[in-house]
């Protein structure tokens, strides 16, 4: 970074108005290039006859004489100042926008103006860290030095007055008592003066809004810093500044500072505590302090001890609590929360009790029983407060001590009544939400059995626009929701979405092979549905829970949970729950080499759809029969049930139903030996099962690709297909991974004796 002063940036822009390198000059002047180079960056004393010689040279009719001058006269003046508070000894992280912040002042060339930088984020998040290390690093570059101040914005008592601080900054650089005298405005033009030939680096902490700092303001060639806990539009309009939204660290970040202060062995015996402890922490670096701190007060403590503690959302708080205020989690929340207008603070209060992670404005809606106009303007307030912060996708979240504060203030400020009935309503949102992304990804699937009741309170979001891509998002994004619900189930409206909100989930999961989210928001489902009475619950959720049995291979707890049912099922009178259930069961019993069995339920499946009319279910069931019928050597049966099941899913124009009937039927020609049209369909089931994002189906298909590659001779295409499905299969930690490795392996042998033969 270069140092900036008067008589560098005369010459700079005179250079640039005759259009001169400083090779030019150097040739003209005689003195060697690199010599005026550490003259003109402060490494060398700037000596009269220099700058006459550079003068000539620019033409600059004594200009730069009288700027060299001034400048060496300046040389004179009181030592700088060097404010600044020490920087850190436990900074970690925050490259990129260290970086950014060095490019502003290298690139900042509008003539009059000051490079203001203003870096804005939540408690704890760094932000006069970040200020003051990046200051360090570049004070000894401006000759002026560095101011520091820190305006009380947001702090307990009143915030600072800015014509002290101005008085204190002129005092630093030297000015007379009589200088001190007259209006604020006038004391920061001398203020200013006083700084025209000393550029310097000012850093103005905390500050409230750009009304508290404008007299602080530099003129041209300085450098300005600013930390706040609200948005500062007003500055940011006037400056044209650089603004850095300081996020948390990120994981990787928070660990080393962990490690710095409990020492790699005391983090590396329980990474996956530490990992906890970084994320319930809110990758805040006080606060990831404060938890060290902890830790080494403790003399037997651990970190899976403290990780249990913070994962109580109740006693989370109690873990950073302090007698000194600087250091109180409640002191130092209280400062913005108490800040904020009425509408803004009740729904920050909401929301800690609210089970959707992601913040929108249509739950925020009904979680607060406003319109998504209102929600959205509190959301707005929140955001700008930095109460509420934005995940790696840009949607609205609140980190894990903001949360616990907020529940913290919703059951001692709300009525316990309002309370429930927000939570009540916004669940009621999710299963309406829910019943819409699930009926996206799969029309019609669960007909009337699942069917959302009217809900004239609230407004789920429909994703008839928006279409598949959009549905599967807000799965992937509130799955963990539905097992939070379901796990915490309470009031009326609730209990029944305890049980449905995971069940609705279904279609996603089949599509993700989300198994371990499956297999817990099934699990937890059956306990809401047991717990609420409702039979009707238990029957679906012991369908989700027998399916992602089969899944993950485990076909005896599939059979157990899939019988009971089907028992109840059958005495419901729900043959589409009876035929999803039949099917399931017949996959599973087919994994246990019970093929009797399997062909009974599937014929029962077979039947109950066809009755319905219901297409959805019968591409699964006749896709599945083809198989059996080839199995047997029942080769036109299968090939016809193949056809008719293809011919289904196209009626019914869901992307992964289509999807699944070409790969069967790929599959199908496979063994049937009609390898150029098993590839054809293998290939539109990689095209819709990438268009899906059906990743584990995607490997499925690709090594069924590989298969037909091998049997048609071409082994260099076998085994680019089984690469890629490699590759899907190591990122789903797949244990198919080691069979997919080895057929690798033998081909790569085949290849090798091949080449060696042609050799």
């Amino acid at each position: 970074m270069r140092t900036i002063n008067s008589f560098a940036a005369a010459v700079h822009r005179l250079r640039r108005a005759r259009g001169m390198s400083l090779g030019d000059i150097a040739a003209e002047t005689g003195y060697s290039a690199s010599y005026l180079s550490k003259v003109l960056h402060g490494h060398r004393r700037l000596q009269p006859s220099v700058a006459r010689e550079i003068d000539k040279a620019l033409r600059a009719d004594g200009e730069l004489e009288q700027l060299a001058l001034a400048q060496t006269a300046g040389e004179a003046a009181p030592a700088r100042p060097m404010q600044l508070p020490p920087a850190g000894a436990d900074f970690v992280g925050r490259e990129d926008d260290l970086r950014r912040m060095n490019e502003a002042v290298i690139t900042q060339d509008r003539p009059g103006t000051a490079t203001t930088i203003v870096i804005e984020g939540g408690f704890w998040a760094g932000k006069t860290a970040l200020a003051v290390q990046w200051a360090a690093r570049v004070q000894d570059r401006w000759p002026g030095g560095c101011l520091f101040a820190d305006l009380r914005g947001l702090a307990p008592g009143e915030p600072a007055d800015p014509g002290e601080i101005l008085d204190t900054f002129m005092h630093a650089l030297g000015a007379g008592a009589d200088t001190l005298r007259g209006s604020l405005a006038d004391r920061a033009a001398r203020y200013r003066s006083l700084l025209a030939e000393r550029p310097a680096v000012v850093v103005l902490d905390n500050i409230a809004d750009y009304a508290q700092v404008q007299h602080l303001l530099p003129g041209a060639g300085w450098a300005v810093v600013v930390t706040a806990r609200e948005h500062q539009s007003a500055l940011l309009l006037r400056s044209g500044g650089l603004l850095i939204d300081l996020p948390p660290l990120r994981l990787s970040e928070a660990l080393v500072l962990l490690r710095r202060r409990l020492g790699d062995a005391r983090v590396d015996v329980d990474l996956p505590a530490a990992e906890d402890v970084a994320r319930r922490c809110g990758g805040l670096p006080m606060a990831l302090l404060l938890a060290a701190e902890q830790l080494q007060r403790r003399h037997h403590g651990s970190l899976s001890r403290l990780a249990e503690e913070l994962a109580i959302e109740e006693r989370r708080l109690e873990v950073f609590a302090s007698p000194d205020p600087a250091v109180n989690i409640h002191t130092v929340i209280d400062l913005s929360y108490l800040a904020l207008p009425p509408r803004a603070a009740r729904v920050f209060r909401l929301l800690g009790i609210c089970p959707a992670r992601r913040v929108s404005d249509e739950s925020t809606a009904a979680l607060a029983g406003v319109s998504v106009e209102q929600a959205r303007d509190a959301l707005d307030v929140l955001s700008q407060a930095h109460v509420l912060d934005s995940d790696v996708s840009g949607h609205l979240q609140m980190n894990d001590l903001l949360r616990a504060y907020a529940q913290h203030k919703a059951v001692t400020e709300e009525p316990v009544s309002e309370v429930e009935r927000a939570h009540d309503r916004v669940v009621r949102w999710c299963a309406g939400t829910a019943w819409a992304a699930s009926n996206t990804l799969a029309p019609t699937w669960s007909g009337p059995g699942l069917a959302r009741e009217p809900a004239p309170d609230i407004e789920p979001l429909t994703f008839t626009d928006a279409g598949y891509d959009a549905a599967l998002a807000w799965c992937d994004a509130e799955a963990d929701t539905a097992v939070e619900i379901a796990r915490h189930a309470r009031g009326p409206a609730a209990r029944d979405a305890g049980w449905m909100l995971p069940t609705l989930f279904l279609p996603y999961f089949y599509v993700t092979r989300n198994w371990g989210v499956w297999l817990t928001a099934a699990s937890e489902g059956l306990a809401a549905a047991r717990a609420a009475g409702s039979r009707y619950g238990v029957a679906w959720t012991l369908l989700s829970l027998g399916w992602a049995d089969h899944e993950l291979g485990r076909p005896q707890e599939a059979v157990a949970h899939l019988r009971e049912g089907l028992r109840l099922c059958t005495d419901l009178a729900d043959d589409r729950l009876r035929g999803w259930t039949s099917l399931v069961l017949g996959l599973a019993y087919r994994a246990l080499g019970r093929g009797t069995d399997a062909r009974s339920c599937f014929d029962v499946a077979d039947r109950l759809f066809a009755a319905l009319d219901f297409d959805f279910g019968l591409a699964f069931t006749e896709a599945t029969l083809a198989h059996l019928h080839q199995a047997v050597g029942e080769t036109d049966a299968a090939s016809e049930a193949g056809y008719h099941a293809l011919s289904r899913a196209q009626k019914v124009r869901s992307t992964p139903v289509v999807g699944l009937a070409h790969h069967q039927l790929g599959l199908l020609l496979l063994r049937q030996r009609q390898y150029r049209p098993a590839l054809t369909h293998l290939d539109s089931a990689l095209t819709l099962r990438r268009r899906s994002h059906e990743r584990w189906a995607e490997a499925r298909t690709l090594i069924a690709r590989a298969e037909v590659f091998s049997a048609i001779g071409e082994p260099v295409r076998a085994r680019e297909s089984y690469l890629e499905a490699a590759t899907i299969l190591e990122t789903l930690r797949d244990p198919h991974l080691l069979d997919i490795q080895a057929k690798i392996a033998t081909l790569n042998t085949r290849l090798s004796s091949r080449d060696n033969c042609t050799l």
